[in-house]
């Protein structure tokens, strides 16, 4: 018999794949989240094999492995990026050209004065360990979100381990923690928690290192640069060259550098990597052998033989020949490779020989009285060059699809026209150990932070301040007067490039906002309220009466909201129904909401199955929200309970449509407002009588 079904002691969920899609349809990442409270993706509610307080441990250390890993990759294998290359504007570039290297995110050279200098790969792993022990706390939030359904007691260390393997990262926490459900005898004890991420950082690594170690032997980029400049005509960038041509001829170096600079950004940007996954040629490889094969013979032929092209030769034949770089002949297929100059970044050239920035040729008067036009214009001048360039490796299939970028970045560098690299081999930087002394060493600069309502723009006092650089955070103190305005004032961290502000203060949500660099700087709080709240259920068949949950029901609630962002999470049992002294908190303004809510019963000893709920969009006015003090949340069970696969499908319509039952949605109570009766009941007294009972 088909049945959607939760087992709640290790069980394996019994669902069908036709009602798995049903869910992913209707719910989307709304769903049944045991995880949201934390910010987390959509919870695997209906496929959990363990008590969901471990499910939820797990996908704290998914997401915060997944921050620490993306902003390794941000910054080429460092989430803090060491004192000793922040501090030296010649060992990185900003991702962003223009925004001042203390807020932009920073991507270290791997090459740099002759040496390769690379994070190693333990070292990466080390990072992203510390930023898991340092942050998962947060996410964790004492399991606020269990604590009416669990007793839950956990040791008071914990200690993270990851490994970068082959085809994805293996995370393992190991922590005591012990997990019973309230009302039952059974413990469960876990020391070690695993979870694997589906991101190939070490494959990545590989590809970057194999990169770079080609650029060092072969000289990829200072080639196509030098042809680059060749292909120029003579009057925009000189070489060498002969003129009959009386008068000396004079370039720009400054002229010759905004020319280079603007052919180099597109040229760069559409450089492929052979044995990646890269935008397609326009022809087919045979194509373009064939051209190579008619160039080859014409240069290797003893004598002067004139050159014989196909008759059709691809029009991308130069980005082939000149922008399609080998760099390995091992399979990367499944990762994406880019190269990115930009003009921000900055380019340094010199010519030689010049004079203050002007190219000269030299000129021979040849003339006479016979031949009075003979004049000869030679020159010869050779190039000094230096450019970074960074390199963006991605796996679209990351985390699920929403990709990872690991980017590094090097300098192209040329000497006299000629490649000016060596090939030694990479030295690794591994620290001994982390500065965990971050928030003790402040800059010297004052800054000054206000908080405003987000409605009213009043300015805000005793909102706590807090000071984010990755695995850092530092409590800066809060706001108060200075007889003018509520503001902090004071100075940050030192080192940091792109700082989040964190705030909080009761009765307004959370709020984090990146540094700018703006003077004040401005962030904004919405303001909450908070509610009591109820649950009341409609058969599907007796829409206009509600009932009270019975003793082997219960309900999870999930509230969302986008700009500002908000993610709720609640469970509700009949217990609950008048002894709850549960609350949650809206927005103090007009809003909708992505509400989902579902409705289980037991069936068994240790199964689950969904009945009903209420699932879409809700609308809040203010003005329903202003004084009320309590939420009535209205859902509809399907009666009698499902168990085909049709039923369910007509049980996610119910519950999902509301034009046939518009009158079934959440309704505000205010102070004193008496509830109506339940069916069955004698009258509105009966509420009454039950809740003082």
């Amino acid at each position: 018999m088909n049945r959607l079904s939760i087992k709640k002691r290790g069980k394996k969920a019994q669902i069908t794949v036709f009602i798995i899609l049903g869910i992913i349809l209707l719910f989307g990442a709304g769903t049944a989240i045991y995880m949201k409270q934390a910010g987390i993706g959509p919870a695997k509610i209906f496929q959990t094999k363990t008590p969901p307080v471990e499910e939820f441990i797990k996908a704290c250390m998914e997401k915060t492995a997944e921050e620490g890993i993306r902003a390794l990759g941000t910054q080429g294998g460092f989430i803090s990026i060491p004192e000793e290359i922040a501090a030296n504007p010649s060992r990185f570039i900003t991702i962003i050209p223009g925004v001042p290297a203390e807020l932009a995110p920073k991507v270290p050279y791997w090459y740099w004065e002759g040496k390769t200098i690379v994070p190693g790969l333990r070292f990466m792993e080390q990072q992203v360990e510390y930023y898991i022990d340092q942050n998962i706390q947060t996410c964790i939030n004492n399991f606020t979100g269990f604590r009416d359904q669990f007793d839950i007691k956990t040791g008071d260390k914990w200690k993270s381990n990851v490994v970068f393997a082959d085809k994805d990262t293996v995370v393992s926490l190991d922590w005591d923690v012990e997990i019973k459900e309230k009302g039952q005898e059974k413990v469960t004890k876990k020391k070690q928690f695993l979870v694997n991420l589906d991101v190939k950082v070490k494959r990545m690594y590989e590809l970057a290192r194999e990169l770079l170690d080609a650029e060092n032997k072969k000289k990829m980029f200072e080639k196509m640069t030098i042809d680059l400049m060749a292909s120029f005509p003579s009057k925009d960038i000189p070489f060498d060259g002969l003129t009959l041509k009386c008068g000396r001829e004079v370039w720009r170096l400054s002229q010759i550098k905004e020319k280079l600079i603007k052919a180099l950004e597109p040229t760069v940007m559409g450089i492929r990597f052979r044995n990646t996954d890269h935008p397609p040629f326009l022809a087919k490889e045979d194509a373009y052998i064939k051209v190579h094969q008619a160039v080859q013979a014409q240069k290797e032929a003893k004598e002067y033989r004139p050159l014989v092209l196909p008759k059709e030769i691809p029009p991308d034949s130069y980005d082939y020949f000149q922008l399609y770089f080998n760099f390995t002949d091992k399979n990367y297929n499944d990762l994406k490779v880019t190269a990115n100059f930009r003009k921000g970044w900055g380019l340094n050239i010199y010519a030689t020989p010049n004079q203050y920035g002007i190219l000269k040729s030299g000129v021979q008067d040849l003339r006479s009285k016979i031949l009075t036009f003979l004049c000869l214009n030679t020159y010869h001048f050779v190039y000094d060059l230096y450019y970074p360039v960074m390199i963006s490796i991605e796996d679209p299939k990351a985390f699920r699809g929403k990709s990872y970028v690991f980017r590094f970045a090097f300098p192209v560098m040329i000497y006299h026209n000629q490649g000016d690299r060596n090939a030694l081999p990479a030295v690794e930087f591994n620290p001994d150990e982390f500065d965990l002394d971050f928030c003790d060493y402040h800059g010297t600069e004052k800054h000054t932070i206000r908080v405003v309502d987000a409605v009213t723009n009043a300015e805000l006092s005793r909102v706590n301040l807090t000071y984010r650089c990755f695995t850092n955070a530092c409590n800066l103190g809060s706001t108060r007067t200075n007889n003018q305005h509520l503001q902090w004032k004071g100075n940050f961290p030192s080192g940091c490039a792109n700082p989040t502000i964190e705030v909080k203060r009761k009765g307004y949500l959370d709020a984090s906002a990146q540094w700018s660099g703006q003077e004040p700087f401005v962030i904004k709080m919405h303001p909450t309220q908070e509610l009591k709240f109820t649950l009341r259920k409609h058969r599907s068949g007796e829409p206009d009466s509600w009932r009270f949950l019975q003793p082997d029901e219960h309900a999870v609630i999930g509230i969302e909201h986008k700009d500002p962002d908000m993610s709720l999470f609640y469970t509700f049992t009949p217990e609950e129904t008048f002894k709850s002294k549960k609350t949650l908190e809206l927005l103090q303004e007009d809003a909708t909401y992505d509400l989902s809510i579902m409705l289980f019963k037991q069936k068994g000893a240790d199964e689950d199955v969904m009945t009903g709920g209420w699932v879409g969009k809700w609308k809040v006015n203010y003005e329903d929200i202003a004084d009320a003090n309590k939420v009535e949340f209205h859902i509809l069970e399907k009666f009698p309970p499902p168990t085909t696969d049709q039923e369910f499908v007509d049980m996610y319509e119910l519950i999902s449509n509301h034009t046939k039952n518009p009158d079934i949605k959440p309704i505000f109570k205010k102070v004193g407002e008496t509830d109506d009766a339940p069916a069955g009941s004698a009258g509105a007294e009966t509420v009454e009588n039950q809740a003082n009972n």
